[in-house]
């Protein structure tokens, strides 16, 4: 349960960053910081808010995609147990 938690997290938190929707995003970012000094620091380096768009969007595909738990190859019990069964269909 929380393992899919954290992958559908990870998968919003990426879709919401990807620099590729940057020309969306930061106008809308800006437009709710309008006024903070935050906003116009962001208004006049677009830079940084790029750099740090790419870097939470690498963050959330390495959340949606990397096991926690180092379990590497947990899908090869039921490929196993396909291969097995599937096997005792062949005569």
């Amino acid at each position: 349960m929380l393992e899919n938690l954290r992958r559908g997290m990870g998968l919003a938190l990426a879709l919401v960053t990807c620099p590729c929707h940057l020309p969306v995003t930061a106008p809308l970012l800006l437009g709710l910081l309008a006024g903070t000094a935050l906003g116009s620091y962001l208004s006049t380096h677009m830079e940084v808010l790029a750099a740090v768009s790419g870097v939470l969007f690498l963050g959330g595909l390495v959340l949606a995609t990397v096991d926690p738990g180092g379990r590497r190859g947990s899908s090869s019990g039921v490929c196993r147990s396909v291969r097995s069964s599937s096997r005792r269909f062949r005569r």
